[in-house]
């Protein structure tokens, strides 16, 4: 009865059907505003007691194979386009424009890599945080294949930086997204047909369970659609490796040199604590650090946190054996791949009102066990928290705001492909070639509501909706 009540619920409730995930992990963000134990500061110290990561909190930091030493900015600065963010956005973006020959300035206000870019799950996915079979309805078979297209590239822009600058960055082939209910199957096996049909992507596989336990040692799902052109990699490598990249192409990078304040006229001015580049053209490459630069590119996305664990050396005990990355297709879903020295990352979305973020290690060691039973006595040696940005539309805001200042963020958990393609287009447009770009820039952006005292108990509901339906299937 409550199953069936659900399901005319969902007819009445079009608005929280649309918002299920995004909602979820929208009001976790608010509950830190809103109370008074837990907060974003109090969060970062738990789970990053240094702001820089140091090590012992943060795999990446613990892994990486070199360490840049990059000046900050002072005095008045001259370029052709200053890029605002150091993270994958930013230099995929300035490797792109330099190629093209223009003068790039890249402000970074910590250090390379120091946000999303150097802390997420390392997926390197082809596709969008918008199912296939909604992208398809909601744009259309012409549009839908222009965005499926771009984010095929997107993958094989990061195969060709690896190759082209010999970066180090453990990549490896393979990924999988799971079914763990009748519906969700039902769902994967919808994209397939599309991949194989009006998508012309072939390369998709469909696994049945045991195919999936054959190489993951696990029961737990039905069955998954494989794709061999996904990824997964060192995000923090590869990144850095960007970085060199450009670097030795001549983007001239600084560090610790905070973006204050973004004075628009022409040209415009980035002013810094220490100094100003003055450049006709820029891009807001911040994500989930925006900071306040640009209220309108800021109304379409929203922080959100989200944690990662990873396991001591498994050896043996390594349940894939095929090294793919894989993921689940719930709401709050797990994410989870091997690294290169054979540890197992495990990412997930913490309950939204939990306030004992000190054992999220803990928490998700149960979550990895679920999948992984025979991990059960395993150690997590790693764990560390971050923050994304995500929109309304499950899809990336990729945008001219006008005067020649563009943005691209928002990319709701799929960045690490993404930010490829992103640069690209940016620096296609602004050399005066806009069509992929406006793929991307025609596409709708809600606007996230901000009266807290309003959105916050619609979102709880939302939550518990959510958490419902994966539980219900």
């Amino acid at each position: 009865m409550l199953k069936e009540w659900l399901v005319s619920r969902e007819a009445e409730c079009h608005y929280l059907r649309r918002w299920r995930s995004v909602v979820m992990v929208i009001s976790r963000y608010l509950f830190f505003i809103h109370s008074p134990r837990v907060t974003i500061e109090s969060m970062v110290k738990t789970f990053r007691p240094d702001p820089h990561f140091h090590a012992e909190t943060n795999y990446y930091v613990a892994t990486q194979n070199q360490a840049l030493s990059l000046p900050s900015l002072a005095g008045a600065h001259h370029a052709d386009v200053c890029i605002i963010g150091a993270g994958l956005t930013g230099l995929n973006a300035a490797i792109e424009l330099r190629q093209r020959g223009y003068d790039v300035v890249v402000l970074e206000a910590e250090t390379v890599a120091w946000g999303g870019s150097g802390r997420n799950g390392g997926q390197c996915l082809v596709g969008y945080c918008l199912g296939l079979r909604e992208l398809h309805e909601t744009y259309g078979p012409s549009w839908g294949k222009q965005l499926w297209d771009l984010s095929v590239e997107a993958v094989d822009i990061v195969r060709e930086r690896i190759q082209t600058h010999q970066i180090d960055c453990d990549f490896q082939s393979g990924y999988i997204e799971l079914a763990l209910n009748v519906s969700q199957q039902k769902e994967l096996q919808s994209w397939y047909a599309l991949k194989q049909g009006e998508y012309q992507y072939p390369v998709a596989q469909w696994w049945d369970k045991t195919q999936v336990a054959a190489v993951a040692q696990t029961d737990r799902y039905l069955g998954g659609l494989y794709d061999p052109n996904s990824a997964h990699l060192h995000t923090l490598n590869y990144t850095l490796g960007l970085a060199q990249a450009a670097t030795l192409m001549g983007v001239k990078i600084y560090e610790n040199t905070p973006a204050t304040a973004l004075v628009k006229g022409q040209p415009h001015c980035v002013k810094t604590q220490r100094g100003q580049v003055h450049a006709p053209q820029v891009l807001l490459a911040c994500n989930a650090y925006l900071e306040g630069l640009d209220r309108q590119a800021q109304a379409k996305v929203l922080p959100v946190a989200s944690f990662i664990a990873v396991t001591e050396p498994l050896g043996e005990r390594m349940p894939i054996t095929n090294r793919m990355a894989m993921s689940d297709l719930n709401n709050c879903l797990d994410y989870f791949r091997p690294t290169a020295d054979g540890r197992l990352l495990f990412g997930g979305v913490n309950h939204p009102f939990n306030r004992e973020y000190k054992d999220s290690a803990q928490r998700l060691h149960q979550r990895m066990t679920k999948v992984f039973p025979q991990l059960s006595t395993v150690k997590m040696d790693y764990h560390w928290g971050g923050m994304f940005a995500v929109t309304r539309s499950y899809m990336p805001h990729i945008d001219h705001l006008g005067n020649d200042v563009y943005t691209a963020h928002g990319y709701t958990g799929h960045g690490v492909g993404l930010t490829n393609i992103a640069g690209r287009v940016i620096a296609e447009a602004m050399d005066g070639q806009a069509s992929r770009f406006d793929v991307f820039s025609h596409l709708k952006q809600g606007w996230i509501p901000t009266p807290k005292v309003l959105r916050s108990p619609a979102l709880a509901l939302a939550i518990w909706k959510a958490k419902l339906e994966d539980l219900l299937g």
